[in-house]
């Protein structure tokens, strides 16, 4: 299966899910949709499509990292949330608090410099 978003990739998701990730979240059809699910939320936060293939295309390369970092933690925080169930409670809440933070910190820089 082809990766289905722009801005991030299964393997980057997996990566930000961290160890642990159970069978519902290692599969690429689901991270496909979660990375779907994290370019509109992001778009919704930013009011610029950045998925959109023009606009992408024009971006620098680290602007490109910078959105798969936000959109890989924006999806697989949406991955944790859906299946908690890999860890003990407080693992759960601390990937989510990590991923969190870094998504927010990466979408504030974003807007600042309003590309």
């Amino acid at each position: 299966m082809v990766d289905a978003g722009t801005l991030a990739t299964s393997a980057q998701v997996l990566l930000a899910i961290g160890d642990g990730a159970s069978a519902t979240q290692i599969l690429e059809a689901n991270t496909n949709i979660w990375i779907l699910q994290a370019e509109a939320l992001i778009y919704l936060e930013t009011d610029t499509d950045y998925a959109n293939a023009t606009i992408y295309a024009a971006l620098s390369a680290n602007v490109k990292q910078a959105l798969a970092l936000c959109a890989s933690n924006k999806a697989a925080m949406l991955a944790i949330n859906q299946n908690q169930n890999s860890w003990t409670l407080a693992t759960a809440q601390s990937k989510l608090n990590v991923l969190d933070a870094t998504y927010k910190a990466t979408l504030k820089r974003i807007k600042e410099v309003d590309l």
